[in-house]
């Protein structure tokens, strides 16, 4: 897969999982062209036949099941790995996105971004222990990496830890290849508040 591709999918992920981590669309520019480039996976093009049993249903099963299909032909098709994760996560079926998680990062160790993901899912998951874990495997795989110091930082942020979080922010800041992506970490870490609508003013009769 293309690292354009490689970039789509993580940020479609990121949108997926919604105001847990690396939040909406202004995210965008933080996340455009940084994830990095593995071994292209292998193209999952079901049948046929695998398509026509799965019409009865909502396009997102239709796709769950698809890539299920390709899946027990073929367990280890990365490319319907992450079709399948994606459309867990779009499902909310974070527990259901884990074990082809766990997969892909058992056909790639050293890929730190598989581990960036699933700590974000454990972190959708309120299960704050786990997503730790994988964001300090991210983290030792690639020290130059940012994305899972931000993530550690804005889980503590979510746990209502800003002291804890600070130091984190910093570290994700100084990291950031580009001063865009430096101001946005910033924002994240000490949000503007939001200005009070101006009450209008009666007219005098």
């Amino acid at each position: 897969m293309s690292q354009p591709s490689r970039s789509r999918w993580f940020i479609n992920l990121v949108l997926a999982l919604g105001a847990v981590f690396f939040i909406g669309a202004s995210m965008l520019p933080l996340l455009e062209g940084i994830v990095k480039d593995s071994q292209p996976a292998q193209e999952a093009t079901p049948t046929a036949s695998q398509t026509a049993r799965t019409q009865s249903s909502s396009p997102l099963v239709n796709q769950a099941q698809e890539y299920e299909l390709v899946l027990k032909q073929e367990p280890d098709n990365q490319a319907a790995l992450k079709g399948l994760v994606e459309v867990r996560v779009r499902q909310r079926d974070f527990q259901g996105a884990i074990a082809p998680l766990e997969k892909l990062i058992a056909l790639n160790p050293n890929e730190g971004l598989y581990h960036l993901v699933l700590g974000q899912v454990y972190a959708a998951q309120k299960n704050s222990d786990r997503a730790n874990a994988a964001f300090d495997r991210a983290m030792q795989i690639d020290q130059k990496d940012y994305r899972p110091v931000l993530g550690k930082a804005l889980l503590l942020k979510e746990q209502g830890k800003p002291e804890q979080a600070k130091p984190l922010f910093e570290q994700a800041a100084a990291l950031a290849p580009s001063p865009s992506e430096k101001e946005q970490i910033n924002n994240l870490a000490n949000p503007q508040p939001t200005p009070a609508p101006a009450v209008p003013q009666q007219k005098q009769k």
